[in-house]
């Protein structure tokens, strides 16, 4: 193994972009695994690195290294090492770690490495921080994975499922992985299909309200095919057979409802009295906003639960070609991935995207424009767009008025989660759900 001087990791962890741990008092670091790989002109070490801090849980890091005359550096610096990873996974190969093996897994057929140049070229991707991605010969995108986590990685897994067992295209498709199995198993690394000149979805949306002041047919059109677009996506979870555990559908029972409302009155109680101290206006609120809680477990349940993207919101797809993809199928960062895995009603996704509309209004309004009442025709001309992709489908609710209640009860949950996650970040962004949250309650 390339040596790693553990005495000097606490000070170079401190310095990487992705490193999470930043702000807190290391108190020592381990190696829990390695392997060594040594192809053409690359020669590094795959280590899996444990952080223990003075207070709170540990946390796991990959660390590809290599030595260099000033000590161990960074091997991802290298393209030649960048090209290695990338041969792992393109060939299926099989490297013995120090307690397991590292794997590499390849989906994407002969098909999938058509046209790649050689020598492959390497662009760095820079908007990332808490990964590191790359381009390679611009057909694939590789991500490699810096903070690890136990057990099954959902973006893995569902892209994996898409992939081999659904006709969903419409988002970049999964090409391969790679593993370290063993005690310290985890995704290390994932590879996409690259999607040229797409521009995200967030980006896209602004830059359409802001050149827009009444909304055009033109722009509803794009939100109806992007409500299509989840679902599909929604039809595609929704088809996985009954052998399949991971992600086969499965009643929707008075029990979840009863749990997801107990959850977000819980939610509720929490950050309104959080909020509640910056925003008076929120005060006395608490009321009306809890009958949105309470109606989702007094729903008949029908429909059924299954596997969700789980952060469905403007950034989370691209606009291609006049086509939308979704892509992005890690989930809330926050949660376990054993939470993120969890089946769930589809109507939590429309609800992502629901107030994404809001927050894009509501970002030009910030910037200087005034809010022009674009917010409803967007939400209506999405859920035209989903309810006839999903027309009939045994996901949702049968009833109308259910649907209405459990989504207006999923908007709510997000609205809670926006507050305290601007309360934490962005502080001048909070009024955005603020005022969402205060309209909400002034609603018949």
């Amino acid at each position: 193994m390339t040596t790693l001087d553990l005495t000097k990791l606490p000070e170079y962890l401190k310095g990487q972009r992705w490193f999470a741990g930043k702000a807190w008092p290391i108190k020592h670091v381990t190696v829990v695994d390695h392997a060594n790989v040594a192809a053409g002109p690359c020669s590094m070490s795959l280590a899996v690195v444990e952080v223990m801090y003075e207070l709170g849980q540990p946390e796991r890091y990959l660390l590809p290294v290599k030595t260099s005359a000033d000590g161990v550096r960074d091997a991802l610096e290298d393209d030649d090492c960048l090209r290695a990873l990338f041969d792992l996974i393109r060939d299926g190969a099989q490297l013995p770690s120090a307690s397991g093996r590292i794997v590499g897994e390849w989906i994407g057929g002969p098909e999938g490495l058509l046209g790649l140049p050689s020598p492959l070229t390497v662009r760095r991707m820079m908007v990332e921080q808490s990964n590191t991605s790359v381009v390679l010969g611009e057909k694939v995108i590789v991500k490699i994975i810096r903070k690890l986590e136990a057990g099954v990685n959902p973006e893995h897994e569902v892209g994996r499922f898409l992939a081999t067992r659904t006709s969903f295209r419409a988002t970049p498709a999964l090409l391969g992985a790679l593993r370290l199995e063993g005690a310290a198993g985890a995704t290390l690394a994932l590879a996409h299909r690259f999607i040229p000149n797409a521009v995200d979805g967030w980006k896209y949306t602004l830059d359409r309200l802001r050149q827009e002041r009444p909304l055009g047919e033109v722009f509803l059109d794009e939100m109806a095919d992007l409500g299509a677009r989840l679902g599909d996506l929604h039809r595609a979870f929704g088809s996985a057979p009954p052998d399949d555990a991971a992600f086969a559908p499965e009643p929707l029972l008075q029990e979840d409802l009863q749990r997801w409302s107990a959850s977000i009155v819980g939610e509720l109680g929490v950050t309104l009295a959080e909020a509640g101290r910056l925003h008076t206006d929120l005060e006395g609120r608490r009321e009306r906003l809890i009958d949105y809680a309470k109606r989702l477990a007094q729903v008949s349940p029908s429909g059924q639960k299954i596997r969700i993207h789980g952060d469905m919101h403007l950034g989370q797809v691209l606009r291609s070609h006049d086509q939308w993809l979704i892509f992005d199928f890690e989930g809330e960062p926050a949660r376990s991935f054993t939470a993120r895995r969890e089946k769930y009603s589809p109507l939590r996704d429309v609800a992502g995207m629901l107030r994404s509309f809001d927050y894009a209004e509501a970002t030009v309004a910030l910037e200087g424009g005034a809010p022009r009442g674009r917010v409803g025709p967007s939400r209506d001309a999405f859920l035209e767009g989903y309810r006839k992709a999903t027309l009939g489908a045994a996901f949702l609710p049968s009833d109308p008025a259910a649907f209405d209640a459990m989504l207006r009860a999923f908007e709510l949950e997000k609205l809670l989660y926006e507050v305290r996650y601007e309360m934490q970040n962005r502080p001048d962004w909070v009024r955005i759900p603020v005022e969402a949250l205060l309209r909400m309650e002034e609603s018949p």
